[in-house]
């Protein structure tokens, strides 16, 4: 048993790190335990290939989304989405390069596929603010940075067709019918809810790190419940079938959490009230393109990013705007009464200024093993050694 583990193991090396090619194995008559082995070994086999696809395969899997899904002819549109993309990428915590598109459909949605490809609606362009945008991409950014694509395109191999193609004899066959499940997946990409989830919590992490407001994730969420219900869409079909997420007001509580812990525990959001220390502050109306609940989430973003950094000014008013500091806060309507929303703001204000908070994020930790390794890198390539030989260290 021992010979026999030996060899499979070196055939899987000797498939995956050096070919880089489907390559059969002829294997006879084997025991249970050892079709378990092969089992296992035929989906490490394949979840090698597709990480390895998901790493360099990038510009031709660009390629076919973008055939699917067409491009939106834009240089403002490009430019607003490429600049949003490099301000969360120059947070350091952002390990991959992505390939970022606007596809001219009018459906609120984005997606992140295999190859590290972003393609995002011209329909969510159109309903985001940037904070709410940067929400959103950071999301699907965090998909891509977990390799959230290359598990969900493995599971749709199944067991039976990765051992056919593992144990196969024919090895262009095996690369083709690869290629084409994960042509397949670009157009049918399902993410389960706990992946859902953790890019959430991902992408918070990301949009406050990249300096937007901490209000966008629950602000664009309810964009969506607004226009889909409960049931958010993801990926290009998804608006026909958007089982996969979690419910949208779950999603919507999850950022006011997340909010209100980013500020210190000072600003929370209840029944549509902005409390400051448990203070009523106000109620925002809707506004131009924003609904009430959108300026809610916000205006208690902006708030947030006040008590994140501390010791938070009086609130005055100027020009129809009230101000803490430099911080444009809220913008009045001809109908709202600024001095009562500044009284009760202050009166909130004056409980408790708050300290700076100290952000214990996963991005922190993932952000020094980046460091780490390109710490690693750099001395290896004065040592006269490739960085390709540097560990991974995601």
């Amino acid at each position: 048993m021992r010979n026999w583990k030996k060899k499979l193991t070196a055939a899987v090396l000797a498939a995956v790190c050096l070919t880089g090619t489907v390559t059969p194995l002829t294997v006879e008559a084997a025991t249970t335990t050892q079709k378990i082995l092969y089992g296992a070994a035929a989906l490490l086999f394949i979840s090698s290939y597709y990480t390895r696809m998901d790493d360099k395969a990038g510009m031709k899997l660009l390629d076919q989304c973008q055939q699917q899904t067409g491009v939106y002819e834009s240089a403002e549109a490009d430019n607003r989405v490429q600049t949003i993309y490099n301000n969360i990428r120059s947070t350091g915590a952002v390990e991959r390069n992505y390939n970022v598109y606007v596809a001219p459909s009018e459906d609120i949605n984005a997606f992140m596929s295999l190859g590290g490809v972003l393609c995002v609606n011209k329909g969510s362009l159109d309903a985001f603010d940037d904070d709410e945008l940067a929400y959103v991409m950071a999301h699907e950014i965090s998909h891509g940075e977990k390799r959230h694509s290359v598990n969900g395109v493995k599971k749709s191999v199944g067991l039976i067709t990765a051992l056919d193609i593992y144990l196969g004899s024919d090895a262009s066959y095996g690369e083709y019918l690869l290629g084409n499940i994960a042509a397949n997946y670009v157009s049918n990409a399902v993410f389960t809810k706990d992946q859902e989830k953790e890019a959430d919590d991902l992408g918070f992490q990301y949009l406050v790190e990249a300096g937007y407001n901490p209000g966008g994730g629950a602000a664009s969420m309810q964009v969506l419940k607004d226009k889909y219900g409960e049931s958010s869409p993801s990926g290009i079909k998804a608006v026909l079938a958007p089982g996969n997420h979690p419910k949208t007001s779950d999603r919507i509580n999850k950022n006011l959490k997340w909010m209100k812990a980013y500020s210190g525990g000072h600003v929370d959001v209840k029944d549509g009230w902005i409390l400051v220390n448990g203070e009523k502050a106000f109620q925002p109306a809707a506004s131009g393109r924003y609904t009430d609940k959108e300026r809610t989430y916000l205006t208690a973003g902006k708030l947030d990013k006040l008590y994140h950094r501390g010791h938070v000014p009086d609130a005055v008013i100027e020009n129809d705007t009230i101000y803490c500091g430099n911080t444009a806060v809220y913008s009045l309507s001809s109908s709202e009464d600024g001095k009562l929303y500044v009284a009760n703001l202050n009166k909130g204000i004056a409980k408790d200024r708050g300290e700076a908070v100290e952000s214990k994020f996963q991005i922190d930790s993932r952000r020094e093993k980046i460091k780490e390794k390109k710490e690693k890198a750099a001395e290896a390539d004065g040592n006269g050694v490739e960085a390709g030989a540097v560990p991974d260290a995601g």
